[in-house]
């Protein structure tokens, strides 16, 4: 089912950076094209590493800007090849999507790059593979795949702390909840995107509000169709009013290794 080569599903000339650009730019750029991660380029187009979201929170920090009484959260003035990394995870053309699949679980990452004699072909996406899930009609359920335990956080924490609460658990995002109810996700996209905000900001301010629940025993083809439609990273999985995981974009990954 997964043996078609990611050549057939890949991105094709994946928007890159250089690597003099300073961290501002690569963080316009991510937010811009909506994308975790970018290849980095040298002047002669060569690709030398790869700068991710995670990257940029990993050297943000907190700061008092001059004549304001409130910290926000600032990138520090180095360049893309300050903070990328060099090893970059790639994979043939001719590779199979349940290897390059496995490879995303196996590393965490959510996109494995796609060379050809040391040349930058394309690049595999998360979601692409839900693509090809929706394509063959993955049967399984969705509870075999989530996450457990589910992080949250109430709609009144400031923004420092669900900073906070990303870097001390190690996770890419928590959902926030009302009174227990899933109403908004705050992951590495609004940490990002909300760094010139007021660290004491309550978080339902700057969180992402695409919130998609679906039950535990929804085929995966179904959850990755809808997350691709309505353009989400997570799925709630609840039942009886309980949250019982969460199923990112990763998870829906490890669906086609195992396949």
């Amino acid at each position: 089912m997964f043996r078609t080569p990611v050549s057939v599903y890949m991105t094709l000339d994946p928007i890159s950076v250089r690597e003099d650009a300073s961290l501002e730019e690569v963080a316009r750029a991510l937010e811009r094209r909506r994308v975790s991660a970018m290849p980095v380029v040298d002047a002669e187009g060569r690709t030398v590493g790869v700068v991710s979201r995670r990257d940029l929170l990993r050297v943000g920090e907190l700061v008092v800007p001059e004549g304001r009484g409130v910290a926000e959260w600032r990138l520090p003035e180095q360049r893309a090849d300050d903070v990328m990394t060099r090893q970059i995870l790639s994979v043939a053309p001719s590779t199979s999507v349940a290897e390059a699949a496995a490879l995303m679980l196996d590393q965490h990452v959510h996109r494995v790059f796609v060379e050809k004699e040391r040349r930058l072909q394309g690049v595999l996406t998360t979601r692409d593979v839900m693509r090809v899930i929706v394509d063959h009609r993955v049967e399984r359920p969705i509870s075999e795949f989530m996450t457990q335990p589910v992080q949250s956080i109430a709609t009144f924490e400031p923004l420092g702390a669900a900073r906070r609460q990303l870097q001390e658990l190690k996770i890419r995002g928590l959902v926030v909840a009302d009174e227990g109810i899933p109403v908004g996700l705050f992951a590495e996209e609004e940490a990002l995107a909300s760094r010139h905000h007021d660290a004491s900001m309550a978080v339902d301010r700057v969180m992402g509000h695409e919130v998609l629940v679906l039950r535990p025993e929804v085929p995966c083809h179904r959850a990755a169709a809808q997350m691709r439609a309505m353009h989400v990273r997570r799925i709630v999985v609840m039942k009886g009013g309980d949250m019982l995981g969460m199923l990112t974009e990763t998870n829906l990954a490890g669906a086609a290794a195992v396949s």
